[in-house]
C-alpha cells in the first residue's frame, strides 16, 4: 500500500514530508521529498518492553484471547511490540501465564508480542515493592528452561536482584541460553552489579536503594555504567527534575517502560493487584498504604512526558530504538526500509 505525502520522523530525528509503501506492514520504499510544514508526523512503533497489563487485561490471570485483544488496543496506540509482564507468583502461575502469552502471539493480532518479561520471583524482599514476599525464592534455573519449552523462539527476560542467592549463576546461564537480564528491585552494592550478565536495570530509581553520596550502591551503578536503564516516565514514579538528571547522564541508555497495570485506559477504578486493593488517583496507582504499585501510563504520554525534559532524538531512541536494540527486534527502531510502521 502506497501512503503519498505523509509526515513522518525520518533516521535524522527531523519531521519530512514524502511517500511511503509498505507490504504487510513492513516499509519497502520511501520517497522523500521536503521538510514537513510542522514539527509533527509518524513516529516508529513503540517497543514496550514492562507492561503488566492494560485496558483491562490482567497478564498474570488473561487468557490468549484477552491477551490478543490487548495487543489490538495497544497497537492502536502505536505500540509495536511489547513483552508482556508477570509478577512474584509461584512457578506454576507464571509458567500457566506464559501459555497464554505463547498462545496469543501466535494469533498475529496488533502489537507484536516479542516474548515476556519475568519481574520476580528472583527479587529482594526489601525491594519487593507491591509483590508478595511468599513468592520471592532464590534464582533457580529450572524456571527458565520450562519457560523455553513453552516460549519457543520468543524471548525470555528477567529481572532479577544482584543480592538474590544463585544469581551469578543463575544471571550467566540465562544469557549463554538467549534470554535476557535487567536488574532491579535490589539494594545490592555497585560491586555486586558488576561483572552478572544483564542488559539493563529495571525501573530506575524504583524498587531500589536510594543515592546515598557514601554508598556505591545499585542506583549508582545504573547512573554511571553502560546498561540501559528502564525509565517510567509519567513524573510520579520519577520527578520531572530527577528524570531530567537521568537523560543528562544517560540519555542514550534510556529505555522508556509504562509499567502499566490492567488499570490502564480504564480511569480511576479500584481492583486488585498481587493480592492488594489498589486505587488509581491523581498520584497513580496505589495501595491502602500509599505504595505505587506500577502505572496507568500509556506509550504515547510517556514518550510526550519524555519530550517535556529532553529532545526528539533522546525521546525516539528510549521509546523505540533503545528496547529494540537490547532484545534484537531488527524491524523496529526507526522509520526506513525493512522497517515496521503503524500507519
Amino acid at each position: 500500500m502506497k501512503y503519498e505525502n505523509i509526515s513522518f520522523l525520518d533516521k535524522n530525528y527531523k519531521f519530512v514530508k514524502g511517500d511511503i509503501v509498505t507490504e504487510n506492514g513492513i516499509i519497502t520504499d520511501i520517497c522523500q521529498k521536503d521538510s514537513a510544514d510542522k514539527g509533527i508526523g509518524i513516529l516508529p512503533p513503540f517497543v514496550d518492553i514492562h507492561i503488566h497489563g492494560g485496558f483491562g487485561v490482567d497478564i498474570m490471570y488473561a487468557e490468549a484471547e484477552e491477551i490478543a485483544y490487548l495487543s489490538r488496543r495497544l497497537y492502536e496506540n502505536n505500540v509495536g511490540a511489547y513483552m508482556p509482564t508477570t509478577v512474584a507468583k509461584d512457578y506454576d502461575s507464571i509458567l500457566k501465564a506464559a501459555a497464554n502469552v505463547r498462545k496469543a502471539a501466535e494469533t498475529g493480532e496488533g502489537a507484536e508480542i516479542a516474548g515476556i518479561h519475568i519481574e520476580g520471583p528472583f527479587i529482594s524482599k526489601k525491594y519487593k515493592g507491591i509483590m508478595e514476599e511468599r513468592h520471592i525464592v532464590p534464582c533457580d534455573t529450572k524456571l527458565f528452561d520450562s519457560l523455553r519449552e513453552i516460549m519457543g523462539e520468543l524471548k525470555i527476560r528477567f529481572t532479577v536482584a544482584p543480592e538474590a542467592e544463585n544469581a551469578q549463576a543463575f544471571c550467566k546461564y540465562v544469557t549463554e541460553n538467549g534470554g535476557f537480564i535487567s536488574l532491579g528491585h535490589s539494594g545490592a552494592s555497585a560491586d555486586q552489579c558488576q561483572g552478572l550478565s544483564a542488559g539493563s536495570y529495571t525501573h530506575i530509581f524504583n524498587g531500589m536503594a536510594g543515592l546515598h553520596h557514601r554508598e556505591n550502591n545499585i542506583l549508582v551503578s545504573a547512573l554511571t555504567d553502560s546498561l540501559y536503564t528502564e525509565l517510567i516516565c509519567d513524573f510520579i514514579h520519577v520527578s520531572p527534575k530527577c528524570a531530567e538528571i537521568l537523560c543528562r547522564l544517560k540519555g542514550d541508555k534510556i529505555i522508556l517502560i509504562t509499567d502499566a497495570l490492567k488499570a490502564m485506559g480504564q480511569g480511576n477504578i479500584t481492583f486488585e493487584f498481587c493480592q492488594k486493593q489498589i486505587t488509581v488517583g491523581k498520584q497513580g496507582a496505589r495501595d491502602k498504604d500509599g505504595r505505587l504499585a506500577g502505572s496507568v501510563l500509556t506509550m504515547k504520554d510517556g514518550f510526550e512526558n519524555l519530550l517535556k525534559i529532553s529532545d526528539i532524538k533522546t525521546a525516539v531512541k528510549a521509546a523505540c530504538e533503545n528496547p529494540a536494540a537490547l532484545l534484537g527486534l531488527k524491524e523496529y527502531g526507526y522509520i526506513d526500509i525493512g522497517k515496521k510502521v503503524i500507519l
